[in-house]
């Protein structure tokens, strides 16, 4: 009897210790695999959702002020959604898939927009590509969606977002309103691809926006506000961001950028800023000391 009592307390030991083992086995591995970037789902790479919220906002405005922009019905259909296509698929994603196509046959923005976002989080780069082309349908109503696509680690994705989000902007006859959508998800995206085409888009509703005004004090009042937008981004802690920010602020005031307080001297009266001599040393956009070739 006795000899069984201690035969069942070793055993216990043993399966204790074996416990511990096991433990820090696993614990031990999972610490030294290197992190696989390539492993990990491409889905859309996205620095901030505050910006799109704000959004939406301006989007409901813009639709309720002028309407939504008209697409060809019929077209409006996945290239290459097909039930032999699809066959490979998870069955989740699938049917998500089947009932993006019928809220879009049924030419139904909002219903549309909300299933596609669910393709969005998909692991798999076809299954988000088929989200992009559900959203395209419905431009301007689709822009936050697309935006956050344009910042998709899939090129495919991205390159497809990208242009249905210019497409969409374009629409929009207001510089004012295509400004402020470009401002935020410039500030949204972190993106090379996407920083190069929204940028571009920034800048030309931005030339139109302060040129539209005839009353000089109102114009200029219009290029610093566009500056200071220009300023705050540059001074984001994404690189990329902080980058185009630091291009744009060329394009659109003359001068390149030299640090923040050049930005505030000129800022404070653009029509008689002058630069320092060259020579000068002065903090870049990522806080590195540089010399001025001005």
């Amino acid at each position: 009897m006795k000899s069984s009592v201690l035969w069942r307390v070793a055993a216990g030991g043993a399966l204790v210790v074996l416990a511990v083992l096991a433990y820090l086995f696993l614990t031990e591995n999972r610490e030294t695999v290197p992190h696989d970037e390539e492993a990990r789902p491409q889905r859309a790479a996205i620095s901030t959702t505050d910006g799109l919220a704000e959004m939406r906002e301006v989007v409901r405005g813009h639709v309720r002020k002028n309407g939504k922009a008209a697409r060809p019905r019929g077209e409006r259909q996945f290239v290459s959604l097909d039930s032999v296509m699809f066959g490979n698929l998870p069955e989740a994603d699938r049917k998500l898939c089947e009932a993006v196509q019928e809220a879009l046959d049924a030419d139904d923005a909002q219903k549309t927009i909300k299933l596609a976002s669910g393709l969005m989080s998909s692991d798999s780069p076809e299954v988000r590509s088929h989200a992009v082309d559900a959203l395209e349908w419905f431009g301007v109503e689709a822009l936050p969606e697309l935006t956050v696509l344009m910042g998709d680690a899939d090129e495919g994705v991205a390159q497809n977002a990208i242009n249905a989000w210019e497409l969409a902007v374009s629409e929009i006859d207001d510089p004012a309103v295509r400004l402020k959508i470009s401002g935020m998800a410039l500030k949204a995206v972190g993106t090379k691809d996407a920083l190069l085409s929204i940028g571009a888009q920034f800048s030309n509703a931005a030339t139109e926006y302060i040129d539209a005004e005839d009353d000089e004090s109102v114009a200029f009042d219009r290029r610093v506000e566009v500056v200071q937008a220009l300023v705050d981004m540059i001074d984001s802690p994404n690189r990329r961001q902080a980058e185009a920010g630091c291009e744009l602020y060329e394009e659109i005031t003359g001068h390149e950028w030299i640090d923040m307080n050049e930005a505030e001297r000129y800022l404070s009266d653009p029509e008689n800023y002058e630069p320092p001599e060259e020579g000068g040393e002065v903090e870049s956009a990522t806080g590195e000391d540089v010399v001025s070739e001005q």
